[in-house]
Formats: structure tokens, sequence, C-alpha cells
């Protein structure tokens, strides 16, 4: 009886284990796009997001490195889920964006975090997948986009809530805020000029660190700005949380002195502003 009782637990553990093994969604793991020189980097956070991925039991991951996810698969399994990703470095901060897709269902997610320091990647790799895959969106629907994965409530910001890449203005390619209470901005003539970024209640001002550079006021007449930036007061913003990805306020820059239609100058002024969460 001892042996029968045996036999039929073995059995039904094996035929549970093979069910389980047939339940499993195929979970392809794709490349991650990096322009970073540092191969090494890449390679360690492929490992590592492949190695959390291994780790849930429902999917059955297929390694499809080392190439790049093309926007489609082969796989004919309607519930064929593809993750894919890119890595970036700009300015000092590191960027990492995950995509996890369903091409058959029409489902898509996509969160981007910002980070100061390369490791912080790795170790919020298992957080940003558990998200990643819990934001995993309705048939027909838009990319979700997440600048971090810890946000903070709408009208009570923090550093953690505001880091991440965020543009509006139309001289500025983007502004990146970081969790530390730095930042940068990065000019569409090239220029990056580092911020200071304090909160003091619902108030956020992000203040130019170091000396201004003519690259600094794009929107002046160059010979007007070589001469204005020798003696600029820094770039301040002045900046409220509308909600989790818009930004709205003032800027203090430089603004021309005009005579007769022709600028002769420049001096501070005030601008209105709104920064939109990339």
């Amino acid at each position: 009886m001892k042996k029968l009782s045996t036999k039929l637990a073995v059995y039904f553990l094996t035929t549970l284990m093979m069910c389980t093994h047939a339940a499993a969604v195929d979970l392809e793991f794709y490349k991650l796009s990096s322009t970073i020189a540092d191969a090494s980097k890449v390679q360690m956070t492929e490992d590592l997001f492949y190695t959390q991925l291994l780790s849930m039991s429902q999917y059955r991951v297929i390694d499809k490195r080392p190439s790049n996810y093309t926007g489609s698969t082969d796989n004919p399994k309607q519930d064929t889920m593809i993750f894919h990703g890119k890595l970036q470095e700009e300015g000092g901060a590191w960027i990492c964006t995950l995509s996890l897709e369903q091409p058959h269902l029409n489902k898509k997610a996509e969160i981007s975090s910002t980070y100061d320091s390369y490791f912080k990647i790795l170790s919020d790799a298992k957080s940003s997948i558990n998200q990643l895959f819990s934001s995993l969106s309705t048939p027909s629907s838009i990319v979700a986009t997440e600048a971090s994965p810890r946000q903070g409530s709408v009208g009570i910001p923090t550093y953690d809530s505001l880091s991440g890449t965020w543009s509006g203005e139309p001289y500025i390619n983007k502004i990146v805020l970081l969790r530390g209470g730095r930042g940068f901005v990065i000019f569409q003539n090239g220029a990056s000029m580092n911020i200071q970024v304090e909160i003091n209640g619902n108030t956020i001002l992000c203040t130019q660190s170091g000396k201004s550079n003519a690259s600094y006021f794009p929107e002046l007449p160059r010979e007007v700005a070589l001469v204005a930036a020798m003696d600029a007061e820094p770039i301040t913003w002045t900046m409220t949380l509308q909600d989790d990805a818009t930004l709205i306020g003032t800027k203090q820059t430089l603004q021309a002195i005009t005579d007769s239609g022709t600028a002769v100058g420049a001096e501070m002024g005030t601008t209105t502003v709104t920064w939109k969460r990339q």
C-alpha cells in the first residue's frame, strides 16, 4: 500500500510538472541596443535581466541574442512575449528602457528609467522587470512610459518622482533630472548645462551650475549672447508638478533688448514654460 501511495505521488508530481511546463508562455529575450563603448557593461546588464527572467517559472525564456528585435517574431504561438530594451549614457546619467510585447495580441508596455549610477540599474533590475510585466497594456493601447520605477504622489514632488527626461522648450532638446538633486540640460545646438534641483514644498527650483555660456541663450543673436553671457545671472526655473508627466512654471533667462526691431543687448526676464515627461 505504501509503495502504491509513493508511485501515485510521483505520478501526480510528474504530471503537474509537465502541465506547468506545457502552460508556460514563450518569452523571447533579445539583445539590448546601445551605443555605450563599454561592451562589458551592456553584457552584464543583459545577463542580469536574462537571469531574472529565468527565475519566473510561468515563462519559457528563449535566448534570441545576439539578435536585435526587429518588430516581429516567427513564433506562431498567439501568446508569445518579446523582451527587449535600450541602454544609454548621456551627460553622466544612465537611461535604461525596457519593453515587453505580445505582437499577436497587440499588447505592449514600456518603462524608461534614469539613474545617476550604472550600478543602480543592476540593483533595480528585479523591481523594473516586475513593474514592466504588471503594466503590460490592454490590446491596442498606447505604450505606457515611466521615467522612474518609483513615482511620488501628484502635487508632492520628490527627487525620485521627478527623476527622468523632460522636454518642452523650443531651443532645448531635453532636460534630465537625477535622483540626487542634480541634472543637466541638453540644448538643440549641442551645448550641455548642469543644474541643481531643490524642492521646497510643492515648488521645484532648477538653477544653472557654473559659468554662463553664450550657447545657453540660443534665442539671442550670437553676437549679443557672447557679450551678455560674460556677466549673466544663472538661468533658473521655478516649477510645480501639475501631474505625473507635467511641470509648469516660469524661467528666468536673458531676453533681447531691441531697438527698431533689432537686438542691441540683453537683460534678465521671465517667461512661462511647460515641461513634459518623455
